[in-house]
């Protein structure tokens, strides 16, 4: 039977494939604000020890987001896309070490103030290539979360996990940047999740690695 796709553009959707069991679901902007308040209350509640997330905490936080948006979320759900987090932070905070490149906090992406720099980079950092002009408007949630863990070696991932991560998690990047750009448009709702910069510039991000 084929899954019943949800028409609410606040919501998620979820397909079952066609070999296995395995679910993919699609995040929008106001879901990944509220899965990071929602992880720092488990963080609070001692549910995340060592560098690694109990179980209980991603079957709550998928519990409290279904009941939320209306959606089957699966526990599955929850860990991939942490663990998506977790692969751009160790990539943009690298990109970020470098001098030529910065942080926009306006504009939630890397800038380049040197092409041939940039060139050479991606010469021996393949990965980075997608980011340069990837729009990450919860930028500052995922530095909240995942810098402490890449400072202490915790949870990084190697490059095949990297791409299998990517690959396995769909994420509907035009809907995200329509939401990030239109800010004082979009609805209260959205709007209350999305903080001022905390970080901001380039050396508050690298500072946390230390």
């Amino acid at each position: 039977m084929e899954s019943s796709n949800v028409k609410n553009k606040s919501s998620g959707k979820r397909k079952m494939s066609s070999e296995d069991t395995r679910s993919y679901f699609t995040w929008n902007l106001e879901m990944e604000c509220v899965l990071a308040d929602v992880l720092r209350d488990q963080i609070n509640l001692g549910n995340k020890g060592d560098g690694n997330w109990k179980a209980i905490a991603y079957s709550t936080v998928a519990q409290i987001l279904s009941k939320r948006f209306g959606v089957h979320l699966m526990a599955d759900n929850v860990k991939n896309r942490f663990k998506l987090w977790r692969t751009w932070y160790g990539i943009v905070s690298d990109i970020l070490s470098q001098s030529e490149f910065d942080w926009d906090s306006t504009k939630y992406m890397i800038t380049v103030e040197n092409q041939i720099a940039w060139n050479e980079y991606v010469k021996s950092h393949e990965e980075a290539k997608r980011f340069r002009f990837k729009v990450i408007p919860n930028w500052d949630d995922i530095v909240d979360l995942c810098a402490k863990d890449r400072a202490t070696g915790l949870g990084v991932e190697n490059a095949l996990d990297a791409d299998d991560i990517m690959s396995k998690e769909t994420n509907e990047e035009e809907a995200i940047h329509s939401v990030s750009f239109d800010l004082e448009g979009s609805s209260s709702a959205i709007r209350k999740y999305i903080r001022p910069s905390k970080s901001g510039e380039k050396e508050g991000m690298i500072s946390l690695m230390k």
